[in-house]
């Protein structure tokens, strides 16, 4: 078995991850069992949510979206997009250059009155997101990209003493480059993968990462990004696809995996997964502690799919 141990202690399994991820994966393609419910063009909120009357290739579009994902940082995904959808139909100069002449307090304020998530902090990183990018990318995001890895990026970050693009870690940066490629407008790079929450619980939960103690989610990130980037490149899968595939898993079946049955029936994954591990810790301190009981998986109910069903909104 290959396996091999990070700094932290903590051991990955890379052979296990191919054989979840393999069957995950083919569900996901062949429409089965989740998949048959759910899926990327209907039911991803970059896609449900997005401004009124922009067209889906254009700048705008594109500058949209770069800001939105600023502030998709341990957010319920479907509200940050929602949110934006909204703000940008108000204040459209949110997302132009004119909201270089802004203050954070007043980014603020509209932030807050639309409920776009963490408004204080975002509201500070608004501005300095967007002198980095009509400054020195002459306002196209694609030009962040343009001949860089995700690596290089953070690489270009810290040559600026982390002074521009504060938000853009690894995650967003990897989501903003899926959203690009899935409007056709570039390719995701070699080492970009959005590893959030779902990816991190569902390597946890499905044994491809083991630990008896607490490991800070950044960590994880840092083993997940590579490994996942490596096996979608070997296996020549999408990683687009395959971060679909996690998230709409972890969105729609993981979280509730307890409380219903539901995943008896619809989860590809449910015969490698040990329980769904909580993230109480993830999302208050940030990190995993991965030495407590996991959640008792498949729950007590009796299965049913109505149309309130979470799969369906």
């Amino acid at each position: 078995m290959n396996k091999t141990k990070s700094r932290s202690e903590v051991v990955v399994d890379k052979e296990r991850a191919r054989e979840v991820l393999d069957t995950l994966y083919t569900a996901y393609v062949r429409g089965e069992k989740l998949f048959q419910h759910v899926n990327r063009e209907m039911h991803a909120p970059q896609r449900k949510y997005f401004p009124f009357g922009v067209e889906a290739r254009s700048l705008g579009r594109q500058r949209w979206l770069f800001f939105a994902a600023m502030t998709d940082r341990r957010e319920v995904s479907d509200r940050v997009y929602e949110s934006h959808a909204r703000l940008s139909e108000k204040h459209p100069e949110l997302y132009t250059e004119d909201v270089v002449k802004m203050s954070s307090v007043q980014i603020e304020a509209l932030l807050k009155s639309e409920k776009v998530g963490s408004p204080g902090q975002s509201a500070k990183y608004w501005p300095r997101c967007a002198e980095t990018l009509f400054g020195s990318f002459a306002g196209d995001p694609l030009l962040l990209y343009r001949g860089r890895t995700i690596n290089d990026i953070l690489d270009f970050k810290r040559s600026q003493c982390e002074s521009n693009l504060p938000g853009f870690g690894p995650k967003i940066l990897s989501l903003l480059a899926l959203f690009y490629e899935e409007l056709g407008v570039m390719e995701m790079p070699v080492d970009a993968f959005p590893v959030d929450v779902h990816v991190q619980r569902f390597a946890i939960s499905n044994g491809i990462i083991k630990s008896s103690g607490k490991v800070l989610n950044e960590e994880v990130e840092r083993i997940l990004r590579p490994l996942l980037c490596e096996i979608v490149l070997e296996k020549g899968w999408s990683a687009l696809e395959m971060s679909h595939a996690i998230w709409f898993l972890g969105n729609r079946l993981c979280s509730g995996c307890y409380r219903d049955s539901i995943p008896k029936i619809l989860c590809p994954s449910y015969g490698h997964c040990g329980g769904s591990i909580s993230t109480i810790t993830y999302f208050r301190r940030g990190f995993w502690d991965l030495g407590v009981e996991r959640h008792r998986k498949g729950g007590s109910s009796n299965f049913a799919l109505p149309e309130s069903s979470p799969l369906f909104l």
